[in-house]
């Protein structure tokens, strides 16, 4: 298993087909029988932190398509969530039904890719959610945006720099209001409210991006250790 895939299926595996996270009805359903898994008892709490581990989706087409120019079929009709942990906290794992991996052969084939995760895909998921437990899009949204930001600024793939040229000019366009339609029925690109300059804080050694919104880690069950470094609750900006 590598990013969270798992390549062949265990009947033993206990797992969700993505479709049912569509509908407000089936969400509120899985993430009620999900609670005593997610560490909480508060459906905004897991509502949140589902988003934060089902965002991994983003990662995962985003990285095909920018770094090697695959695509991945990630309709929610291929995809099942498959309960895990990792080190104490619930880390679910994604198997594709179809795993065939296909190449681009176009620009605009990539803009439709980016549009069935996003508005097609991701944006549904957010609308259920929303609905179900009335945890803010806001905090949702974040929790994919952190995502996305880590695939376009991580250089542990390796680099040209036609290949960085290319990576830095798709990154622009995600953030860009022009393509806010990529992400379903908004006027302002959800993910570019997110994006700041990174900055040092206390205790952190390098800089970071302080998160705009609280993901509600801490309030899993031992929630400080899993406090994000980025929370903006506690984290105290140094002045320079």
């Amino acid at each position: 298993m590598k990013y969270r895939f798992h390549r062949e299926w265990d009947p033993a595996f206990k797992g969700e087909e993505a479709s049912s996270f569509l509908g407000e009805i089936e969400m509120k359903a899985y993430l009620t029988g999900s609670l005593s898994a997610i560490g909480t008892d508060d459906l905004k709490v897991a509502a949140s932190l589902f988003m934060k581990r089902y965002a991994f989706i983003a990662a995962m087409g985003l990285m095909a398509m920018t770094y090697w120019n695959k695509k991945l079929n990630l309709k929610p009709e291929n995809l099942i969530l498959v309960d895990g942990d990792k080190n104490g906290l619930w880390m679910p794992q994604f198997y594709l039904k179809d795993a065939t991996v296909t190449e681009f052969t176009s620009t605009g084939e990539k803009e439709e890719y980016i549009q069935s995760i996003f508005r097609e895909h991701l944006n549904g998921v957010i609308q259920s959610l929303k609905k179900a437990t009335k945890q803010s899009n806001l905090i949702l949204w974040e929790n994919i945006a952190v995502y996305v930001f880590w695939i376009f600024e991580s250089d542990d793939v390796f680099l040209n720099e036609g290949m960085r040229a290319q990576r830095d000019q798709q990154f622009r366009q995600l953030l860009s209001d022009e393509n806010s339609r990529w992400f379903g029925q908004y006027h302002k690109n959800p993910l570019a409210r997110y994006y700041s300059e990174k900055v040092n804080v206390d205790a952190v050694p390098e800089k970071v991006r302080v998160r705009k919104t609280c993901c509600f880690s801490y309030k899993l069950e031992n929630g400080e250790k899993y406090r994000c470094k980025t929370c903006p609750q506690t984290c105290r900006v140094k002045r320079t």
